[in-house]
């Protein structure tokens, strides 16, 4: 049984092989990276840690802005940006598009600190009780398992 062997092939070449799908995506990579630090040297400090260049294709400039906040504290200053960039060689932009998507952040997945007291009044518990008993399943059974977050009194 033969099996057909190949050679490995340097990771560096794969990338620079015109014909390879993988050197596209280096390139595309590559020049979104360089226009954004050209779009980071002609906006505020402030602004640039919020707005991300998701594409540049036929004289449109598209961002990604963190909030709705943001993205009207750019679009406020979207004429002094067009002129800055091209002044700075974008001498084909005609407009800068945004489109709002929040960024998650890991304190953002992991909840704010903030607990909330899942107790309810001992007046409360006894209503929803109450109102069980003439109920049927499967209401019957949420009511009283939300009765069951009553509050116990001191001892």
């Amino acid at each position: 049984m033969s099996k057909s062997k190949r050679q490995p092939v340097a990771f560096n070449q794969i990338v620079q092989n015109n014909r390879s799908g993988l050197a596209n995506i280096a390139r595309r990579s590559q020049a979104l990276q360089n226009l954004q630090q050209q779009f980071a040297k002609v906006i505020d400090d402030d602004l640039q840690a919020h707005c991300r260049v998701t594409s540049y294709q036929q004289g449109v400039l598209s961002l990604t802005v963190d909030s709705p906040v943001w993205q009207w504290r750019l679009n406020m200053n979207k004429a002094a940006i067009l002129a800055k960039l091209r002044q700075s060689g974008f001498t084909a932009l005609t407009t800068v598009e945004s489109q709002v998507k929040p960024t998650t952040t890991l304190t953002q997945q992991q909840g704010s600190g903030f607990e909330v007291d899942r107790k309810i009044s001992h007046q409360t518990a006894s209503d929803l009780r109450q109102l069980a008993e003439s109920t049927p399943e499967p209401l019957k059974s949420q009511l009283l398992k939300l009765a069951g977050h009553e509050k116990t009194k001191p001892a």
